[in-house]
């Protein structure tokens, strides 16, 4: 059987950070194995997933708790303990999926094998598939090949894969983005960029009395993330102010620098309680609810890159935006 020849038609891959997705390599001449010659897929990613499986021969079946394979997915075995029937580095593919359990045949949507004795232990992988979410922005170049059964090796193949920088992580966090052009803070829902400020009057984010809250950053610039540099741990505070009287009522006691590069943010952490703030609730009593709209600004201390470093820092200060703020009901 001549080499494998790999289908460079996916040549380049581009993703948004986060979301979860996959794609199935393909070759001439049945490959049963691929490989990584040089670079690596983008972290968060897994090439050829393999699972610990058991074979039985009663039923034919390949037992797998909530594999998720579909009918005609190609399978090989690594490795196989005992039983008859099935053998390492073969192309197979799955018959008569259920949750845990599917069957195995040499064609797709052909006859199931024959399982004569049980396999008490098996490795089973999904030649040339990648899945998963890539968690860091960026490009990756991998050069792969594929092997089949000659055995004889294809040439090496460039795949290059893009994962572009999403607004929101997936996570508990509020995602927020200052637009260091108009100076704008604005809530980001989905893994789509907006640089759309609210009404300033309008609140966009909301806490009850007591919260503690993690607040997630990016500073761009024309559509684009800016990395600062090596921003100082608490060098980034929140400052909640009641709107009359004028005065602080809270400020977020820290703050870190996390990635770099497209991947940077800094996370605030900023707990909504205290006398100040129990006294400005107060002002706000109501039937319906004691309801207080303050006044919040970002002040953020980075290192100077011009004059020689001299001041060695800058601060800068966010346009003011509007946050809401309840009573806690279970404390009061």
């Amino acid at each position: 059987m001549a080499a494998p020849a790999i289908d460079p038609e996916s040549g380049v891959l581009i993703y948004p950070q986060w979301l979860t997705w996959e794609h199935q390599f393909s070759a001439t001449n049945n490959p049963y194995d691929w490989a990584i010659t040089s670079g690596a897929f983008p972290t968060g990613m897994t090439f050829q997933p393999s699972g610990s499986v058991t074979v039985s021969a009663t039923g034919d079946t390949v037992n797998w708790t909530a594999h998720g394979l579909a009918n005609g997915t190609c399978v090989v075995f690594r490795s196989l303990t005992g039983g008859t029937g099935l053998a390492i580095n073969t192309r197979y593919f799955v018959v008569n999926a259920a949750a845990d359990t599917f069957k195995l045949s040499t064609t797709p949507g052909g006859s199931a094998i024959d399982v004569t004795v049980d396999y008490t232990a098996a490795l089973i992988y999904r030649p040339g598939f990648l899945t998963g979410a890539g968690t860091v922005p960026g490009v990756s170049d991998v050069r792969i090949t594929a092997t089949n059964a000659d055995p004889a090796t294809s040439a090496e193949v460039l795949f290059s894969l893009g994962i572009i920088s999403a607004a929101a992580a997936p996570d508990a966090n509020a995602d927020l983005v200052w637009d260091l052009a108009t100076d704008n803070l604005i809530v980001q829902t989905n893994s789509t960029l907006n640089l759309t400020p609210a009404d300033r009057a309008t609140p966009i984010l909301f806490f009850k009395e007591h919260d503690d809250r993690i607040l997630r950053l990016r500073t761009v610039k024309n559509a684009s993330i800016i990395d600062l540099g090596a921003i100082d741990d608490d060098a980034c505070l929140m400052v909640v102010k009641e709107v009359e009287p004028d005065a602080k009522i809270e400020i977020s006691t820290n703050s870190q620098k996390i990635g770099t590069g497209d991947a940077n943010s800094i996370l605030i952490y900023i707990k909504l309680n205290g006398s100040s703030l129990a006294g400005a609730l107060s002002n706000y009593e109501d039937d319906k609810g004691t309801i207080l709209n303050a006044l919040v600004e970002i002040e953020l201390t980075y290192p100077n890159p011009y004059f020689a470093s001299t001041p060695a820092t800058l601060r800068r200060t966010s346009k003011t935006f509007t946050i809401q703020i309840e009573r806690d009901l279970g404390d009061h």
